[in-house]
């Protein structure tokens, strides 16, 4: 399983596993089997630019320093690629100011989560100029 959470304003809780069929796994029982989650926060540093921690924990073999190190080393490098995707849009958006952004269905939690991030700003701002 996959199951993603955004956490407003700037978290996002990916939680994945496997076990075996028929053992409840993952809506109930998952000690049959084995998972991970992945924390991601995201926080603004400027108008064009943020700061990016994550952090990756797992409840099976616990002890295996070369797995850690495995797996830590694996998703630092998807976050690299990521990096470099995110910044080419961020060029181009400076680039070119007057092109609206557009969204394709992949998008969707992305901008599912830009609007609920939308609606807690105003929701502030109507209770600041009160």
């Amino acid at each position: 399983w996959q199951n993603i959470a955004f956490e407003a304003p700037c978290t996002i809780i990916l939680d994945v596993g496997v076990a075996l069929a028929g053992t409840g796994a993952p809506e109930g029982d998952r000690s049959a089997g084995v998972n991970g989650r992945v924390l991601n926060t995201i926080t603004p540093e400027t108008d064009t630019t943020c700061m990016y921690f994550w952090s990756l924990v797992r409840n099976y073999r616990l002890q295996d320093q070369s797995l850690t190190t495995q797996l830590r080393e694996a998703n630092a490098n998807i976050f690299v690629d990521d990096q470099i995707v995110v910044e080419a849009q961020q060029r181009t958006i400076d680039d070119n100011p007057e092109l609206a952004l557009r969204s394709l269905s992949v998008d969707a939690g992305s901008v599912w989560a830009r609007q609920a991030i939308e609606s807690m700003i105003a929701e502030e701002q109507k209770i600041t100029d009160a």
